[in-house]
């Protein structure tokens, strides 16, 4: 039960609660039948929430932001409002809620490793969602970079307290996004997979109780590439890098990873300390899912690898040229699809390729999502857990058995 009184019997200073910028002149509210709330004389929408817990006292200045409610129906908002402080202050998470999404940002991404996926979050952030400073863009922007930035400048939400997020703010980004640039539903969800994380950090640490992006959803639609005569295809694909780099292991090495279902960026960021050659299995730390996956390493990866180990530190793909991090594979793609004759091949490509064959020798789904690096099968069984490794296992013998009959041939 809270007790409102005009005395303290420990402590008699009055606590002014953040959340209002004015003066409280306490002559212009007269009482309600609400204990603790009082409305006033001239604006209805107006609240002076003057109450006493914990033997402290407590004001602050509350608005109903509607404008059509009844006397009765912003009395009874003022309440809930009134009723949600108090719980905060006992619970010891008030004013938590008043951090600035930009801020809040911030301090989240400081607990993040250095990936190109964070790097990425950082430029979807400012671009779209607030103005954190973060992202490191080096390139002039063209004119339609200008114009777009300028256009989400009017939807922006990183100035806001937390506390006052909306689901309604959010939408109101993702529909600009929808309906005035054109954008494609997988680029509307990246708000969402930049934000999630964040709300999911407040809540742990008390900024936040509820996220305003639970109920948000985005379908994609369905981006499949059907392939057709997948298997000999993937035989394909597989006698074209051995023939094409037989005597360069560095970039065999390289699109065999791809070839056996690595992502582009799995491959370019994967080191040396990454890979157990002992027991034979390596570890990707920078998964797009954002956990640490580990895979078999197959046979003919731990030969070719072991053709040009250096000093078994840093990345195992750096630039031959500069040294540093590789980044464009575009002229190496270009040479691979020239030999093999498949017009369409690109690294991701490979992907479907892999998929579709192995799915032409009945492997299960649950091995086919593991191998790729996919934490949840499906959308239907979203529940059901992966393992990377027993489905790097699976898809490698299934993968011996298509090149072994190749052989044979």
């Amino acid at each position: 039960m809270y007790n409102i009184g005009n005395k303290s019997t420990t402590q008699s200073t009055t606590h002014f609660i953040k959340g209002f910028p004015m003066a409280i002149n306490e002559k212009e509210y007269i009482k309600t039948k609400e204990r603790g709330i009082r409305v006033h004389k001239k604006d209805k929408r107006l609240f002076l929430f003057y109450f006493k817990l914990n033997n402290r006292k407590y004001k602050k200045i509350f608005k109903v932001k509607a404008t059509n409610h009844t006397p009765s129906q912003m009395l009874k908002t003022a309440r809930t409002e009134l009723d949600k402080i108090k719980d905060e202050i006992i619970n010891g998470t008030y004013g938590n809620s008043l951090i600035k999404l930009d801020n809040l940002f911030i301090e989240y991404m400081k607990t993040q490793p250095l990936t190109d996926w964070t790097h990425k979050k950082k430029h979807i952030y400012d671009l779209y969602i607030g103005n954190s400073n973060l992202s490191n863009i080096t390139k002039e922007p063209t004119p339609s970079i200008i114009k777009k930035r300028e256009s989400f400048n009017k939807t922006k939400i990183g100035y806001k307290p937390v506390g006052e997020i909306m689901e309604r703010d959010i939408l109101f980004i993702i529909s600009k996004m929808e309906k005035e640039h054109n954008l494609s539903p997988r680029t509307q969800k990246l708000i969402l997979e930049v934000l999630n994380p964040v709300f999911d950090y407040a809540i742990r640490n008390r900024y936040l109780t509820q996220s305003p992006t639970t109920h948000i959803t985005i379908k994609i639609p369905s981006q499949k590439k059907i392939v057709t005569n997948a298997t000999e295809l993937f035989k394909r694909v597989y006698v074209g890098i051995i023939e094409y780099y037989h005597d360069e292991p560095f970039y065999k090495a390289l699109f065999l990873f791809a070839f056996t279902g690595r992502r582009k960026s799995e491959i370019l960021n994967l080191k040396w300390e990454n890979i157990d050659f002992t027991n034979n299995y390596y570890w990707i730390e920078d998964t797009k899912n954002g956990e640490k996956q580990s895979f078999k390493l197959s046979p003919m990866l731990k030969v070719t690898l072991l053709e040009f180990l250096d000093d078994k530190t840093g990345l195992v793909f750096k630039s031959p040229i500069t040294g540093k991090k590789m980044v464009n594979l575009d002229r190496q793609i270009k040479q691979l699809r020239k030999h093999t004759k498949i017009d369409n091949l690109t690294l991701h490509y490979m992907r479907n390729i892999l998929v579709s064959a192995l799915a032409e020798q009945q492997t299960e789904a649950i091995t086919l999502s593991g191998l790729l690096g996919h934490k949840d099968i499906n959308t239907i069984n979203k529940y059901l857990s992966n393992s990377t490794m027993k489905s790097s296992i699976k898809g490698l013998e299934t993968i011996d058995k298509i090149l072994e009959a190749e052989i044979i041939e």
